[in-house]
């Protein structure tokens, strides 16, 4: 993935440049590679400034229109409830018109960042891996996150802060199993850059020797924070109101982007650095370049038009024009703070890299990232106390005023619901369809009491359910609804399942288990039906109480035990307080499936697996929930102290 993305990415970035060359009639040489602005300046008329994202955003809406209404998943907000909750897929054939689109308006100077349709195209190729190679849901999930950080790296290059966003901001998680990969791909990715374009930081030969700055102005650096912290929420109300008011138009797609085009040219006509993604603007903000007149207005102009762009449907990132115009606004708070105390050319150019910090920090509420990306993208260690103080004053800000960061508000606007710990990420990332029974009995409502009871005496269970004629479900039979006619047999000749049936509970295969735990608040309610979405609502299986406790238990505890080995001289990796045993198996468990067990004799205990004697010796047995324990076994069993000491009346404890 960190290749494919790097590579893939890579291409594309260059292939933009080519066509905007073409566009702006810019010819470059080896002494003559020109900004865009520069070249909007140099080379194009007023007229031609107002008609080239408006073309641009007419196009991309065309090619929009191939997805029918479709809205697939685009950009970091989408990923994230990709990665994190594991709903929805990256279709391939959606993958490319979106990033067709997103490449219209980039190239005819939208503003707006080109990592997002970086992303797009890593993260399509992890989700076609993933797909390839058959990976359950968790690891796909992870697959995914590394075509987010390899697209980051690729835009960036900028490998630990792209490995780090994707933890802090994406994944929200930085356990080992899942930083490696990330960072694998992150690190491939810019190793593919740096084969093809260099090894040097974005910003290393653009600035004046950037100063270390003395207490007083490095005190002035949380003050800056503060600052962004409420310009980050601006930022974000301008992006809102921006697409409100697109979508209050009522015009078709092409249309309403055609408009976001025609604002953006406005704007280029006397200020060209807000077109694209501004990238080449922080170098000039760096050199000191604009005057003042243009730093004063820049990061209110940059941010109309990331507005015009955004909020009339372009696809592509702002992470990039964020960097914008938080860079605009320190130079603007260097320049203010020059009527104060005397600054110098290289401690400006350090309020510029601070303020970028603050900003993307106070908005993305990610101020690790923040801190890492600006020391990979200048190479300058020395900026190390400002950027730190600013970015997370900015973030405690920000957080102050608004409780989540702009992708997680994204995110609830969409209607998702993000975790808050590992516990509550195990319910909304595990759907039904993961713990779903196909060992479904069922009858008809016509049959007869026979039927029933031959079925309830054959199968382990104690609930059996009733179908129509057209497969649906009918309602449930327990086994304590044929209790009273066990004694007084004489009238079950005329009895039928129709007779003994009960209301069923279903839930469907998409449904999270979130959703369905507050089900099994009913005592007696030990598992339920699952059906299909559409009519008839046809029976799929079951799903139980017990392996929804067992697949929780996985997913939160699945990480520690994921080392864990069976054997002599062999270094266990438990859970705090947890020991690994093995045990014989103990006479009230003789007989029982092992998701049937006495509830009271299994609270802080997992059974892991079974040694089962053979011919050749014990033979290995996974403890799958059907698997039924026979005298003479061993178990091997994962449990507290108090688990075992409780045990041991029942079989000697002897440790694995």
């Amino acid at each position: 993935v960190g290749i494919a993305g790097g590579l893939l990415g890579n291409l594309f970035q260059e292939g933009l440049l080519h066509i905007q060359d073409l566009l702006t009639g810019v010819v470059r040489t080896e002494d003559y590679r020109p900004s865009l602005s520069q070249a909007v300046r140099e080379h194009l008329s007023w007229w031609q400034t107002l008609l080239m994202p408006t073309v641009g955003g007419l196009v991309a809406g065309l090619v929009l229109l191939a997805l029918r209404g479709k809205k697939a998943p685009f950009g970091i907000s989408d990923l994230v409830v990709l990665v994190h909750l594991r709903k929805g897929m990256l279709r391939f054939r959606e993958s490319v018109v979106q990033t067709l689109s997103s490449a219209c308006t980039i190239v005819s100077g939208g503003s707006i960042g080109k990592e997002g349709s970086n992303l797009q195209i890593a993260a399509t190729v992890a989700s076609l891996l993933g797909r390839a190679t058959r990976l359950g849901s968790r690891a796909k999930a992870v697959l995914i996150g590394c075509g987010v950080a390899a697209g980051m790296a690729t835009s960036y290059n900028a490998p630990i802060a792209s490995a780090i966003f994707v933890m802090e901001a994406v994944l929200g998680n930085f356990a080992m199993d899942v930083f490696a990969p990330i960072v694998v791909a992150s690190v491939m990715a810019t190793m593919v850059r740096h084969m093809m374009f260099g090894e040097i930081a974005l910003y290393d030969k653009s600035a004046h020797a950037i100063a270390e700055l003395p207490w007083a102005l490095v005190l002035a650096a949380m003050l800056l924070g503060v600052l962004c912290g409420i310009g980050s929420i601006l930022f974000r109300a301008a992006l809102i109101w921006g697409k409100r008011t697109f979508r209050a138009v009522r015009l078709p797609m092409p249309c309403v982007l055609a408009l976001g085009g025609l604002l953006v040219g406005a704007i280029g006509t006397f200020m060209p650095q807000t077109w694209g993604n501004g990238f080449e603007v922080i170098g000039e903000l760096a050199k000191g370049t604009p005057g003042v007149g243009v730093i004063a207005t820049l990061f209110a102009w940059k941010l109309a038009a990331t507005v015009a762009t955004v909020g009339s449907g372009g696809l592509g990132g702002i992470f990039t024009p964020n960097l914008v115009i938080g860079a605009a606004f320190g130079a603007f708070f260097a320049y203010l703070l020059g009527f104060v105390t005397t600054i110098t050319p290289g401690e400006s150019t350090t309020f510029v890299f601070v303020g970028m910090a603050g900003l993307m920090a106070a908005t993305m509420h990610a101020p690790v990232t923040a801190v890492v990306i600006v020391f990979e993208l200048t190479g300058h260690y020395e900026l190390t106390l400002p950027v730190m103080l600013c970015s997370i004053v900015a973030s405690i800000t920000a957080s102050l005023l608004v409780e989540d960061s702009y992708y997680t508000a994204a995110i609830k606007a969409k209607g998702e619901q993000l975790p808050s710990g590992i516990e509550d990420l195990a319910i909304r990332s595990t759907y039904v369809r993961d713990v779903l029974r196909r060992d479904c009995p069922t009858v008809r409502a016509t049959a007869r009491f026979a039927e029933v009871m031959n079925l309830l005496g054959t199968h382990r269970g104690d609930t059996i359910y009733v179908q129509d004629d057209e497969g649906a479900v009918s309602g449930r039979i327990e086994l304590q609804d044929v209790k009273s006619f066990l004694n007084d047999p004489s009238p079950t000749s005329a009895v039928i399942a129709a007779d003994l049936t009960r209301p069923a509970v279903t839930v469907t295969p998409d449904q999270s288990i979130a959703a369905v735990m507050p089900l099994f608040d009913d005592p007696e309610l030990r598992e339920m039906a699952v059906v299909a979405a559409a009519p008839p609502r046809r029976l799929l299986g079951r799903i139980c109480h017990q392996d929804v406790l067992t697949l929780l238990g996985s997913e939160v505890l699945g990480q520690q035990r994921r080392n864990l080995r069976f054997g002599a001289n062999q270094a266990l990796s438990l859970p705090q307080g947890y020991f690994f045993r093995t045990i014989d198996v103990p006479d009230a468990w003789i007989g029982h499936a092992v998701d049937a067990l006495p509830a009271d004799m299994r609270e802080e205990i997992v059974v892991v697996m079974a040694l089962v004697p053979g011919a050749n010796g014990e033979q290995v047995a996974a403890a799958t929930p059907e698997l039924v324990l026979q005298a003479g076994w061993r178990i091997a069993v994962l449990g507290t102290r108090n688990a075992f000491r409780r045990l041991q009346q029942g079989a000697p404890a002897s440790e694995g």
